[in-house]
C-alpha cells in the first residue's frame, strides 16, 4: 500500500491520527486501515505499506507500483555471489534450478532458466578456465533447449577449448 504525503506544512502523521478535518479523513482512514490489518498476524496476507514523503497523489503511483511488483515477486531475483562464481566446487547449475524451481512453484506453472543467462554465465565460466562449472551450465542449456543450435555451440566452444576431440 503506498501512501502519498497529502499533508499539510507542519504535519506529519501523528498529528493527522488526532485532526478531525475533512482535509486529513484519507490519510487517516489509510493508517488505521493499516493497524487494522496488523493487529491480525493469523490472516496470512503478506502485506506491506509505505509512506512516499517526497511524493504526492500523482507521483505516487510510479513507485508505489515498481515497489509494489518487487515485494510481490521477491522470490523471483536471484543472487550469484562472486565468491560462488570464483569457486570451482560451487555447483552454478544445481543453484540456478533450485532458484528457477522455487519460482516455478510461486508462480504456479514451470519455468526453465533463461537460456541467454545461462550462456552468459558458461562462457563466463569458460573464461576463467572453471571447465566443470561451464559443462554443467552448457548441458543445462541443452537440456532445457535442445532444438537451439546456440546451445550446442556453447559445448562445443568449450570442448574446442579443453582441446577435447
Amino acid at each position: 500500500m503506498a501512501l502519498a504525503n497529502r499533508m499539510e506544512r507542519g504535519m506529519d502523521t501523528l498529528k493527522v491520527q488526532k485532526d478531525t478535518t475533512e482535509v486529513t479523513e484519507l490519510i487517516r482512514s489509510n493508517l488505521e486501515f493499516i493497524k487494522d490489518i496488523l493487529k491480525n498476524k493469523t490472516n496470512q496476507l503478506r502485506f506491506k505499506h509505505a509512506f512516499y514523503e517526497n511524493d504526492d497523489h500523482s507521483s505516487v503511483r510510479l513507485i508505489g507500483e515498481y515497489d509494489a511488483l518487487r515485494f510481490i515477486f521477491d522470490y523471483y531475483k536471484l543472487k550469484i555471489y562472486n565468491s560462488e562464481l570464483d569457486d570451482p566446487n560451487f555447483k552454478l547449475d544445481s543453484l540456478l534450478v533450485a532458484h528457477y524451481n522455487n519460482v516455478s512453484e510461486q508462480i504456479g506453472y514451470h519455468i526453465n532458466q533463461d537460456e541467454s543467462q545461462v550462456n552468459n554465465l558458461a562462457y563466463h565460466m569458460l573464461n576463467q578456465k572453471q571447465f566443470n562449472k561451464a559443462e554443467a551450465l552448457f548441458k543445462l542449456n541443452i537440456t532445457n533447449y535442445p532444438e537451439t543450435a546456440n546451445c550446442y555451440d556453447g559445448l562445443g566452444d568449450l570442448y574446442l577449448v579443453k582441446g577435447d576431440t
